[in-house]
């Protein structure tokens, strides 16, 4: 799992994983928010989240695709 700022140069520069993969970049200011890319190429800004401490899941909901209106600022 990388971390980092999340900026449009950060965003660009994740690598594209081979097939049957994801890759993360998580922001290190804003906990639980991060980027998706998939092995197609897409990019999704996500977040992450656990209710009920420790012992539960985490859950992941994407909140929208790289581009128009969504941007790293």
């Amino acid at each position: 799992m990388a971390t980092g700022r999340i900026t449009k140069r950060a965003v660009d520069a994740i690598p594209i994983p081979v097939a049957g993969k994801r890759a993360h970049l998580w922001d290190d200011e804003l906990r639980g928010f991060g980027c998706m890319v998939t092995d197609k190429g897409a990019k999704s800004y996500l977040v992450q989240y656990r209710i009920g401490g420790r012992g539960n899941p985490t859950r992941r909901i994407t909140i929208g695709k790289h581009g128009s209106p969504w941007t790293p600022d």
